[in-house]
C-alpha cells in the first residue's frame, strides 16, 4: 500500500498524520523545515492558546461567515477531544478567566511534543528538509517532487499553512501547489494583524493598554464597520483584540475612531468633565482627567486635538469641556496599513472552499487530494479558534483519507 503523504508539519499536519496512522495506514509527513510547528511556538506569545470554552455555534460565529464550512471538522474533533488527546499524550490543559485554554505548563514546546508523540506512537514517518516542488496524479497516485528525491503516495494531505510569519516557513508553498492542481485561490492577505497609524506620537504610548473601547474603521467608499474591546498602542501604531479583529476589513488607507469610553454618553461625559473642573479650578487640565484617560494619554491626546494641557481647570468653561469630551469619545488616528503579513496572526484568504468537500475535506476537482488547517480560505477571530480548526480539519482529513484508502483496498482484493 502506498502511505498518505502529508505535506506541512504544523497541527493540521501533525494531527492529520497522526489521525491517518491510528486509521492503520503508513503516513510519512513532510516538514521543509529542520524542525516541524515552528509557528505553533510562537502562539500565545508563546504560551500556546490552543482552544476556546465557547459552545459550537459560538465557535462557528467567529469565522467572519466561512465557519459553517467547519462543522462536520468539529462534530468530529471538538475541544474535549483536542484536550483529551493531549492529555494522552502528556499534556493537561486550563481554562483563564476570558475561556481560553493553555496548557498548564504555559509551555507551546509541551503542546508540540504531545502532537508528534501522538504520531511517533501511530508509527508516523517524519521527513525534515523535505520542500516539496511540485505534486502530480498519475493514474491511481500521487508524485510528489521534493528535495529529498520524488515519494509515491496514494492519497496527498496538504497542510502547509497560510502566508503569515513566513521565517516559521510558511510562505503560501501550498497555495502554489494547490493552483497546480487546479484548484482556485482566493487571493491571501494578512488577517489578526495590527495597524500603522500616521500620528507619529504615539510611539511614545508604546505599551499602553486601552480595556474596553469602541473602535469604528472608516474606508473611503466603504460601509464603516466597528468593534468593541480591548486595545494596545505601539511603536508603529495600535494593536489588541478589537483592532485585530477589524484587520481583516483593511483594503488601504482608512481612519480609525476611537471612543475611549464607550459607558459614556456625550452630555454625560461634558457634564462629568465640567464637574472635575469646578473640583480642581486651580489643576492644569492635564493632571485632572485621570478618571476618564490614562495619565500617559492625557497630553498627547490633548494637543492633537488643538487644546492647551497646561490651561487651569478654572479657566476652561463649557466649550473647553466639548473639545475635551470630543476629543476622548472620538479619538481619529490615520491608518496607512498593516504591519504586514510576515507580523500577522493569521491569513485570510486560500484554496477556494466550495471546491472542497466539507464532510471529508477530499478535493472536489482531484480525488484523493485533501487539505486541512491554514492554507483553506479560513481564518477566524483571536482566542484559540484558528488553532483548534487547524487541528479539527487535520483530524478529519486524515480520517477520511485513511478511510477511502482502506475502502480502495478492499475493492482490489
Amino acid at each position: 500500500m502506498l502511505p498518505i503523504v502529508v505535506i506541512g508539519a504544523g497541527p493540521a499536519g501533525m494531527l492529520a498524520a497522526g489521525r491517518a496512522a491510528e486509521c492503520g495506514v503508513p503516513v510519512r509527513l513532510l516538514e521543509k523545515n529542520q524542525m516541524p510547528g515552528r509557528k505553533l511556538l510562537i502562539t500565545g506569545a508563546g504560551r500556546c492558546n490552543i482552544t476556546s470554552a465557547v459552545d459550537l455555534d459560538t465557535f462557528i460565529g467567529q469565522f467572519f461567515g466561512q465557519g459553517r464550512f467547519l462543522y462536520p471538522a468539529l462534530q468530529t474533533m471538538y475541544r474535549e477531544e483536542l484536550l483529551d488527546l493531549l492529555a494522552r499524550h502528556g499534556i493537561r490543559c486550563q481554562v483563564d478567566h476570558q475561556g481560553k485554554y493553555f496548557p498548564v505548563t504555559g509551555q507551546s514546546s509541551d503542546v508540540l511534543l504531545a502532537m508528534l508523540h501522538y504520531g511517533q506512537k501511530q508509527g508516523v514517518q517524519l521527513m525534515t528538509d523535505c520542500a516539496v516542488q511540485s505534486i502530480q496524479r498519475v493514474q491511481d497516485h500521487f508524485e510528489i517532487l521534493s528535495s529529498q528525491g520524488t515519494v509515491l503516495a496514494g492519497a496527498v494531505i496538504l497542510t502547509t499553512g497560510g502566508m503569515t510569519y513566513p521565517v516559521t516557513g510558511s510562505s503560501g508553498d501550498g497555495y502554489r501547489l494547490a493552483a497546480q492542481l487546479g484548484h482556485s485561490i482566493v487571493p491571501p492577505r494578512p488577517a489578526l494583524a495590527p495597524f500603522v497609524v500616521k500620528q507619529t506620537y504615539i510611539q511614545n504610548l508604546a505599551g499602553l493598554s486601552l480595556p474596553d473601547v469602541e473602535v469604528r474603521l472608516v474606508q473611503p467608499g466603504k460601509k464603516p464597520v466597528a468593534g468593541r474591546g480591548d486595545l494596545l498602542l505601539t511603536h508603529k501604531g495600535v494593536s489588541g483584540p478589537v483592532i485585530l479583529r477589524l484587520s481583516r476589513e483593511l483594503s488601504g488607507s482608512a481612519d480609525v475612531h476611537i471612543n475611549l469610553v464607550p459607558s459614556f454618553a456625550r452630555p454625560a461625559l461634558i457634564a462629568a468633565i465640567l464637574t472635575v473642573f469646578n473640583q480642581n479650578g486651580r489643576t492644569h487640565i492635564k493632571n485632572c482627567l485621570d478618571s476618564f484617560l490614562p495619565h500617559r494619554l492625557v497630553t498627547p491626546l490633548l494637543t492633537a486635538a488643538g487644546i492647551d494641557p497646561d490651561r487651569m481647570a478654572a479657566q476652561a468653561g463649557r466649550r473647553i469641556a466639548e473639545q475635551i469630551a470630543q476629543a476622548i469619545s472620538d479619538w481619529t488616528l490615520t491608518v496607512t496599513g498593516t504591519q504586514g503579513i510576515h507580523i500577522a496572526m493569521v491569513t485570510a484568504g486560500g484554496v477556494a472552499l466550495r471546491e472542497i468537500n466539507p464532510a471529508s475535506l477530499e478535493s472536489r476537482l482531484v480525488p484523493g487530494l485533501y487539505f486541512a488547517g491554514e492554507v483553506l480560505d479560513l481564518d477566524g477571530d483571536t482566542g484559540g479558534y484558528n488553532l483548534q480548526a487547524a487541528c479539527s480539519t487535520g483530524y478529519l482529513a486524515g480520517q477520511s483519507a485513511a478511510a477511502a484508502l482502506l475502502s480502495h483496498l478492499r475493492n482490489d482484493r
